[in-house]
């Protein structure tokens, strides 16, 4: 996992598959980040994501609960069609976009 933070935007690029085992330790990471940058946005970047269980459904909905917290706006970029199709029918009122 590799992140970015520049004015005030934190971005997470996920490179390994959202199930079980790994969301343990990617949300201590990523709750560590916006605990230490206190961004105004979080972008998670789906691109390295080819599978996610609910774990990492779980995973998006903690964040964005926490981010709402500090009155902050989250986005998720480049998730593959069945992963946004999952973030979609999920009901989480979050925009998610896909960039060439």
């Amino acid at each position: 996992m590799k992140y970015k933070y520049l004015n005030g935007k934190l971005t997470i690029y996920l490179e390994e598959e959202l199930d079980m085992n790994s969301c343990r330790t990617i949300r201590g990471v990523i709750d560590g980040y916006i605990m230490k940058f206190q961004p105004y946005e979080l972008v998670l970047d789906l691109s390295g994501v080819e599978f996610m269980d609910s774990s990492g459904i779980g995973l998006i909905l903690g964040r964005y609960n926490l981010i709402k917290l500090l009155d902050a706006k989250m986005t998720v970029v480049n998730a593959a069609s069945n992963i946004r199709r999952v973030i979609e029918l999920s009901n989480i009122k979050l925009e998610c976009v896909q960039y060439e």
